[in-house]
């Protein structure tokens, strides 16, 4: 068995390149959009539609990474990220919603088959920061898409971004194969996959009313998240002419504010044993971060911008690893890739339901302030719930 480093390192890889596929969209949109004749705000349609594909894709990659191992799951997941971002550049844009599929079955499995791995190398007083370490794969593949990409398209055109996109998945497919073998050894080939595999990690999930808290949780963070990172490009260049490069660079920077973020609570988490506490905090903060987000004025200094993207960061974008440490600490034993499948599905119902919701209040109100402060109020909501309950493990 490969010692938790080598685990880590690889699943932090197939993070970093699932969710620069992710966040390629929002940021290509202005490119996108100009070149094809619609509005940026369309990449948040493009998103609800991709986690409503990745929803289902994360309930049937328990019993897939069981049955198949979850580093080959990763792979195929890898693979359908590549022929999503190939899609992009060469489908009509009523078509589009093909490309969201494919990137929704790559998108959706990545949590629970790393969770599953890493469960199982991964000693208890450490699982804290291991998980936020994976999981600043997410935030790194953010602030890759917010600096690598938009030179990319100044120099050359959005097509070639996604294409390059698309070459970078496939070259962390043949990495991941050197260490395929050795960590899905214990893979079982007749397990069985069946409609049942859909409701296992909801019957999982309802005897656990903690667990049941921390994936709510998950869903209100992850919208309020995915707001951010859809909507701050759009938003910086629309209202306040914004260069691409400047709306990427404060991208970026709330992206690496998150990674460090993510290092942080997750060591807080392991020496303290206050994961409740931390992300109740967590809640109530990213929320002031949101409703800075909304303030933001024409005048403002950059650094004014920059400063409440790091606020933002370091909160709605630095929760994840704490949380999904936190569900599979409470999985059953060897069930932690099938309980975060239900994490996974409920996280995505978040992403499907906010980012939707904020482009039908901007374009009712003509405005991104409004829409900034009605999709935190889930997360506020669910920070404090987590303050006030009473922990029973």
């Amino acid at each position: 068995m490969p010692s938790v480093y080598s685990t880590l390192v690889i699943t932090t890889l197939i993070q970093v390149l699932t969710s620069l596929c992710a966040v390629a969209v929002p940021v290509l949109a202005p490119a996108a959009g100009r070149e094809l004749g619609f509005s940026p705000t369309l990449a948040g349609y493009f998103v609800g539609i991709t986690y409503l594909f990745g929803s289902a894709a994360a309930l049937l990659t328990g019993s897939l990474v069981l049955r198949f191992g979850s580093i080959r799951v990763s792979q195929a997941a890898l693979l359908c990220c590549t022929i999503a971002m190939g899609l992009l550049t060469v489908l009509p844009l009523w078509a589009m919603p093909l490309a969201a599929l494919f990137l929704g079955m790559g998108y959706g499995p990545i949590t629970p088959a790393s969770s599953h791995v890493l469960a199982k190398t991964t000693p208890p007083h450490m699982m804290g920061l291991m998980f936020s370490v994976k999981q600043t794969g997410v935030t790194l593949g953010g602030a890759l898409a917010g600096i690598m990409l938009p030179p990319i398209v100044t120099d050359f055109s959005w097509r070639a971004a996604a294409l390059t996109v698309s070459v970078m998945c496939v070259l962390t497919v043949l990495v991941s194969q050197y260490l395929r073998a050795a960590l899905d050894g214990d893979r079982d080939p007749k397990h069985a996959i069946s409609m049942k595999s859909l409701s296992q990690p909801f019957r999982l999930l309802a005897t656990d009313p903690a667990l049941m808290r921390h994936c709510l949780t998950g869903g209100a963070f992850a919208g309020l998240q995915m707001c951010f990172t859809a909507y701050i490009v759009a938003y910086l260049t629309h209202d306040f002419a914004y260069t691409l490069a400047a709306a990427g660079i404060a991208l970026a920077a709330g992206n690496f504010a998150g990674v460090a973020g993510r290092i942080l609570w997750g060591l807080l988490a392991d020496r303290t044993r206050a994961s409740r506490q931390i992300l109740g905090w967590l809640g109530v903060v990213m929320t002031l971060a949101s409703i800075g987000l909304a303030a933001i004025g024409t005048y403002w200094p950059a650094a004014l911008t920059i400063a409440v993207c790091l606020l933002f960061g370091f909160t709605g974008i630095s929760w994840n690893g704490v949380q999904i440490a936190e569900v599979s600490r409470l999985s059953p034993p060897g069930m932690a890739g099938v309980v975060a499948g239900a994490g996974t599905f409920m996280a995505y119902a978040g992403i499907m339901t906010l980012p939707p919701l904020f482009a039908v209040i901007h374009d009712a109100t003509d405005s991104f302030r409004i829409p900034y402060l009605v999709v935190a109020l889930p997360a506020l909501a669910c920070g404090v719930w987590q303050l006030l309950a009473r922990g029973k493990r």
